[in-house]
């Protein structure tokens, strides 16, 4: 899953923010250095993110994506999730979306003295130019693929991914997002409980 997800799962199951942001970027075992709360956090991101891949909704929508697109199937679907996810937001959440960006960023923003190192630079560039926004419409969608795209090894026009799907892969995209998205809710809460209990890996 992308930022927006982690982010409003985190706020869903009462979690750290920051924590579970930091899961793409804190590598290795845990406990780590950061404190128990960004910890659990990082913990619930790995979980959320192995849940995700293996579910079959989301290889189904890799599966939408053909060569040479598929490999970057991952990124191209959880992107895609967090703009399904900002164009249903209300199903999910109560605080309207500018709301709860708003406050998720200062919250961000005040974790960065907390840590070693600061903020991952992705993480700050998120919080203070508001990428997520853009992720409601498809054109914002694409010009965030684009720049994932540049940032790879081998620099690729990752929007151009999205023209690839017809209308009617397009809506089975949102449906198929619209049946998983609350199933990656519950195993969110059940994993935490988990956590909290100390039955955890």
């Amino acid at each position: 899953m992308n930022y927006l997800a982690h982010l409003h799962l985190a706020a869903h199951t009462q979690s750290s923010l920051t924590g579970n942001l930091l899961g793409d970027f804190v590598k290795g075992s845990l406990p780590s250095q950061l404190g128990p709360d960004l910890d659990e956090g990082i913990w619930l991101h790995r979980k959320i993110d192995a849940f995700t891949d293996a579910h079959p909704e989301h290889r189904a929508a890799v599966a939408r994506f053909e060569a040479p697109w598929r490999r970057f199937g991952g990124i191209l679907v959880d992107m895609l999730y967090d703009h399904w996810l900002c164009r249903h937001w209300s199903r999910y959440a109560s605080l309207p979306q500018p709301d709860f960006l708003r406050e998720s960023y200062g919250r961000l923003l005040a974790d960065d003295a907390r840590l070693p190192q600061g903020l991952p630079l992705p993480l700050r560039r998120m919080a203070e130019q508001d990428w997520i926004a853009s992720y409601h419409h498809k054109e914002g969608l694409a010009q965030a693929l684009d720049g994932i795209g540049r940032r790879l090894r081998r620099p690729l026009p990752l929007g151009e991914a999205l023209l690839t799907l017809d209308a009617a892969q397009w809506r089975a995209s949102e449906q198929g997002f619209l049946r998983f998205y609350p199933e990656l809710m519950a195993a969110s809460e059940q994993q935490l409980a988990a956590y909290r209990r100390g039955k955890h890996p």
